[in-house]
């Protein structure tokens, strides 16, 4: 079965739990659009308003649409905005040093 952009739309929303609400505050697109989306089985959005989307989960629209991956990134991001802003900040710099490090070992 192929995989459409709603039903990606949809896991990403059960999973991280945010609201369309939220999403739509996020990513600009109207809630109205979203809710539609959601609702109604064939629905479909334009490119512009699926980047939008994908990012407003942190994603890129390919990482969005990979759910393993995706799954991941998405239940990162769910955590981390959960989180007060200096815990967000000590994230931010572990994550940082654990990229440099490891570019650092690449070479």
């Amino acid at each position: 079965m192929e995989k459409t952009f709603r039903s990606a739309f949809l896991a990403h929303l059960e999973k991280s739990g945010e609201s369309v609400a939220n999403i739509s505050r996020k990513s600009g697109v109207s809630k109205y659009q979203l809710d539609k989306l959601k609702q109604r089985e064939g629905a479909k959005t334009n490119v512009e308003d699926a980047i939008k989307v994908a990012a407003a989960f942190g994603l890129s629209l390919d990482a969005f649409l990979d759910e393993p991956q995706a799954s991941s990134q998405a239940e990162i991001v769910s955590l981390y905005n959960q989180l007060s802003s200096a815990e967000q900040e000590m994230i931010l710099a572990a994550a940082r040093a654990l990229a440099e490090r490891g570019s650092q070992g690449n070479d």
